[in-house]
């Protein structure tokens, strides 16, 4: 039966509670560095690929209009729809 050593098991104690904050604190600067260079990334494939780049502006914008156009839809319809049900129960009464 082999037996694994026990420094090249993880064990939670006071050392590794502090590289895990530190971990953490180095993530957000890793996140930050890495938003950097994908912006950086996708201002060259735009640079490489114009006609794509403004199809793809296109797609965005034109989603954007359709998320801020869907509560007004929903709005209306719900207005539609309490009118449209209480002129019908008037002309049933009548």
């Amino acid at each position: 039966m082999s037996s694994i050593p026990n420094s090249a098991m993880p064990h939670a104690n006071a050392a590794s509670l502090e590289s895990d904050t530190a971990e953490e604190e180095s993530f957000t600067a890793t996140l930050k560095e890495r938003a950097g260079k994908l912006a950086t990334s996708a201002s060259d494939l735009a640079r490489e690929n114009p006609k794509t780049a403004i199809a793809a502006g296109a797609a965005l914008f034109a989603g954007a209009v359709v998320a801020a156009a869907i509560p007004a839809v929903r709005a209306r319809k719900r207005s539609t729809t309490k009118s449209s049900s209480g002129s019908s129960t008037k002309k049933k009464k009548s």
